[in-house]
């Protein structure tokens, strides 16, 4: 239950409400912002602030066909956001959410009501290990995966995208959330947009937020 004097002043400054760390996240922290709780790590948001209104404005851009779109892979499920985002456009479509911090988990349930989103199914796994394994196949797969700032370098690899254009029905979209925070990550970013192209057959970088790209690519 949130405090009268949080939320009064969530209004003119961040209230944190709870602080909390794990294996995977030194810093976690969930903040009351304008009445409103949001999920972060010690430089960036995991859920329900400016990454859900860079994905908000994603689908407004990208105008999705939600009535193909029936089953829906969140590889960095968070708090859930995105998943809450998809249940606006679709209630029926069915998600699987694979967060590899169970503590994030924890607090999705706590303070987000995840565990309230319909048919939506939450592993705490790696995306690469659910990947490895997985038998099923989906018409959208979303890659949101980051420890802090930091994409792991695994969900970037030839082998993992191969697997991921596997889990994808014909004609699927995989959307990939590529933070740019150094030169280095700049760089290579020409390799990454030649790798998509190549295991998906198609490839659109979409510019949401001065910081990152997003690759839109569908399985041909």
């Amino acid at each position: 239950m949130v405090k009268k004097k949080d939320l009064l002043l969530s209004y003119i400054w961040p209230q944190v409400i709870e602080e909390s760390s794990s294996r995977w996240n030194p810093v976690l922290e969930v903040t009351l912002s304008a009445g409103k709780y949001h999920l972060n790590s010690a430089n960036t948001n995991y859920s329900y602030g400016s990454l859900y209104l860079m994905f908000k404005r994603l689908f407004r851009h990208l105008k999705p066909d939600w009535d193909k779109i029936d089953n829906v892979l969140l590889l960095g499920f968070g708090a859930g956001s995105v998943a809450l985002l998809i249940n606006k456009y679709k209630k029926e479509c069915l998600i699987d959410g694979v967060e590899i911090d169970e503590k994030v988990i924890e607090l999705g349930r706590k303070y987000f009501q995840t565990d309230k989103l319909k048919n939506v199914t939450v592993y705490c796994d790696s995306a690469t290990r659910y990947i490895e394994n997985c038998r099923k196949k989906y018409d959208l797969v979303i890659i949101d995966v980051y420890l802090d700032l930091v994409v792991p370098g695994e969900v970037e690899t030839e082998e993992f995208l191969f697997q991921v254009r596997d889990a994808l029905n014909p004609g699927g979209m995989v959307i990939f959330n590529k933070f740019i925070n150094s030169r280095e990550s700049r760089e290579k970013l020409p390799v990454m947009e030649e790798r998509y192209r190549r295991i998906f057959g198609s490839l659109r970088v979409v510019t949401m937020m001065t910081t990152g790209k997003i690759f839109v690519a569908e399985k041909q």
